[in-house]
């Protein structure tokens, strides 16, 4: 048969003896499109591998090449988990920007720094004695109180208000000792009125009179303050002071100011009401009138309550002006204290003061330098403060990390606070951060979700382990709990605090943490941010940035107090974000240094037994405990709600920073897909929707006085964690407009 020419093409496709394609059932047709596509995807990816790299074995390869990075794994999913469509499984060390500014060498550390708020040198021009105190006062504070000496701010405030009866605007740092400075003028003087009674004959009592008041913005604070009140009149029981706040009943108080107070502790709101209804209530012998943390009162939008409060002081006080009373002055004298300056202050201050004189401390007067332009925005001159750059896909991690690295050696650091912008964030953070029942992934156990234990013990050493109340949380709910990273020979506790939880919640939790004698964690909203004095708090970390820059000073001034030593972070994304650098350093602090993410994960995840192991265990030992804290967050539709509702939540938050912050703190610049990462989600943005209040949250049972107590454009008593927010209308509409994008919620839950 003659050759036609003709060739034919029998060639056999590569494939051909290959396992039959699987065959997707169940479910829309969308996603069994798209899981047929994945699956010719990754055929088609494995035929286009090179031979012999397939056969390379660990003995082939140099030793000189056997550290290195390994190639990355492929995505093949979690076995132990249910991947559903729309789930996406990023890897923590890819695709992440990168820091816009070089890295700064960092600066020597100055060791003989001076503590700008501590007490004075003890000689004869700094004790209380020659400021105007009574011996007895004086020698309570120096035996009992174990206080030797004042600071500057102190020496300037109690000798002037014990001499004169003049209005005076108190400003000083952080952490100088403002509570006392003002109470001392006031116990040391009523003391005074006592004793000229008892000389004239009369007794001194409960029923003698109000004397004072002093208003403070939350409650935390106002507990405080009568906390130390109490103990400087273990000198003078003869003096009775109370307290009356947002939460309490209402009943019991109303019983207390019936049977007489001397001296009254309260919240502006609170008080107001006791005014209006509370006939018992006499303050026309109050004769000192304390604002403290004047910015926040009126950030919280109290201006209205203080307004009626002053104006029904001045109308009473002049009803009875004839008093048997020998000593108590004529007028009234009114205190502000504020550690920062801004135009509400200024505002209250014009309000309520009449020729006030000005107790500032300057930087000269204690640390030797010059007297700062303006000293609204300032640190204590030993805080060390620094500054990490972290991806928004690895912040999660990264604040790990740094806890595991903080907490590592037993007894170096007793208590650190974890400022988080919005209750809900703090209640995930929570959950996260003591998920108990099981070691940490990082140690090389499997991180199974079946092993969540919520019922972890309290400390031992608290007085009443297991007298915390339980208050309106998602998941389980808890205020207490162990660390996960804790070890056997060193146990951490964490609690959580935000506006959200009932106040006896409130109060017992931060009583706890207090009293704790392990080393503990507090992640909290800015409720404890302004005006507490907690013991043995050695850094303040800022997950999420403040939402105005005197925000954060309140913030890391929660440390380095009364001249002890103190370290604070901030985390920041790269980006825009680094443009807060130019922030901290108006303060011109003395300490200011920059960690990057890589840095950070090293130590927290690095391998502790030396340089045996690769140099790049920590990478894998980080991503595995990130994809144990997803598989946690979707094994569990609580969790995973609760991922979810906080992710939301944050994102609104991030849009209420102050108009002239927003360039840096920009909304079109943040990587949402990356953020959702650090919440331990792997949907999408745009799926990401919880719509509705958070479980516990008050959906209107209440009544619109105890719900909607606002003036203005101010806030309740209740939420009095709220950022503060300098154009009030544009940031609701943003707000408003971002929630309808994102589920509906009526509520932004910042509280």
């Amino acid at each position: 048969m003659a050759d036609d020419g003709m060739l034919l093409n029998f060639e056999i496709p590569a494939d051909a003896f290959a396992a039959p394609l699987t065959k997707f059932k169940g479910g829309s047709w969308k996603d069994r499109l798209t899981a047929r596509k994945a699956a010719e995807y990754g055929r088609k990816k494995a035929s286009e591998r090179k031979p012999q790299a397939q056969d390379v074995t660990q003995a082939s390869v140099p030793e000189s090449h056997q550290n290195a990075r390994p190639a990355k794994r492929a995505r093949t999913g979690d076995a132990s988990v249910t991947n559903y469509p729309g789930d996406f499984v990023s890897s923590l060390f890819t695709f992440n920007p990168m820091s816009k500014e070089p890295r700064e060498p960092p600066p020597t550390e100055d060791v003989n720094v001076e503590p700008s708020n501590a007490p004075l040198a003890d000689d004869e021009t700094a004790k209380f004695t020659t400021l105007g105190l009574s011996p007895t006062l004086a020698g309570h504070l120096l035996k009992k109180l174990d206080i030797k000496a004042p600071t500057a701010i102190q020496r300037k405030a109690v000798e002037q208000l014990c001499k004169d009866d003049t209005d005076a605007f108190i400003q000083a740092q952080t952490g100088s000792g403002k509570t006392l400075a003002y109470l001392l003028p006031v116990v040391e003087r009523i003391a005074t009125i006592s004793r000229r009674m008892k000389d004239t004959g009369q007794d001194f009592n409960r029923h003698s009179g109000l004397f004072a008041i002093i208003l403070a913005p939350t409650r935390e604070l106002s507990k405080q303050i009568s906390t130390v009140l109490d103990s400087l009149l273990s000198c003078y029981h003869w003096i009775v002071t109370g307290t009356v706040q947002g939460g309490e009943k209402k009943k019991s108080e109303k019983a207390r100011l019936r049977k007489g107070l001397n001296i009254l502790v309260a919240t502006p709101g609170r008080l107001a009401d006791h005014l209006n209804n509370t006939e018992t209530l006499d303050v026309s012998m109050v004769r000192w009138l304390v604002l403290d943390e004047g910015d926040r009162l009126m950030e919280l939008g109290f201006e209205q309550d203080l307004q009626k409060i002053i104006s029904v002081l001045n109308l009473r006080s002049r009803k009875r002006q004839e008093t048997t009373i020998p000593g108590l002055p004529d007028r009234r004298t009114t205190v502000l204290c504020s550690a920062t300056i801004k135009s509400n202050v200024e505002q209250l201050q014009s309000m309520s003061l009449k020729n006030p004189i000005s107790i500032v401390v300057d930087a000269s007067e204690n640390v030797g330098e010059s007297a700062a332009e303006e000293n609204n925005f300032s640190a204590p001159a030993q805080l060390k403060q620094s500054y990490a750059i972290v991806p928004a896909k690895q912040r999660l991690v990264t604040l790990t990390a740094v806890l595991k690295q903080t907490f590592k050696r037993k007894g170096s650091v007793m208590k650190c606070i974890v400022f988080i912008s919005c209750a809900d964030s703090v209640d995930f953070h929570f959950e996260i951060l003591t998920r108990s029942g099981r070691r940490d992934a990082t140690e090389g156990d499997s991180d199974k979700s079946g092993d969540h234990n919520t019922n972890t013990k309290p400390s031992k050493h608290l007085k009443k382990p297991g007298s915390i109340p339980q208050g309106n949380t998602i998941s389980e709910i808890r205020t207490q709990g162990q660390a996960s990273f804790s070890g056997k020979d060193n146990t951490v506790q964490v609690f959580r605090l935000h506006g959200s939880l009932q106040q006896a919640t409130r109060t017992s939790t931060l009583k706890a943490y207090t009293q704790c004698e392990e080393p503990a964690i507090l992640v909290c909203t800015d409720v404890a941010s302004r005006g507490l004095d907690l013991p043995n708090v050695d850094l303040v970390i800022e997950y999420d940035p403040a939402f105005s820059k005197d925000d954060h000073l309140h913030r890391i001034g929660r440390t380095a107090r009364a001249g002890r030593d103190g370290r604070a972070m901030i985390f920041l994304q790269p980006g825009c974000e680094e443009g807060y650098v130019d922030v901290l350093k108006e303060a011109r602090p003395r300490n200011l240094t920059r960690h990057d993410a890589d840095e950070l994960l090293k130590k927290g995840f690095g391998n502790n037994k030396g340089s045996e192991e690769s140099d790049n265990g920590w990478e894998v030992r980080a991503t595995d405990w990130q994809l144990g804290v997803e598989r946690w967050a979707i094994d569990n539709p609580k969790h995973l709600e609760q991922a979810r509702r906080a992710y939301q939540s944050h994102v609104r938050a991030y849009a209420t920073h102050v108009a002239a912050e927003r360039h840096i703190f920009n909304m079109q610049e943040l990587h949402l897909g990356h953020l959702a990462k650090a919440f331990a989600l792997r949907d999408k943005p745009g799926s990401i929707n919880v719509a509705g209040l958070r479980p516990g949250k008050d959906s209107g049972s209440k009544s619109k006085h105890s719900r909607l107590q606002k003036s203005g454009k101010g806030r309740t008593e209740k939420d009095d964690d709220l950022p503060a927010e300098t154009d009030a209308t544009e940031a609701r509409r943003k707000m408003k407009t971002m929630s309808r994008a994102m589920g509906g919620a009526s509520e932004f839950n910042l509280g």
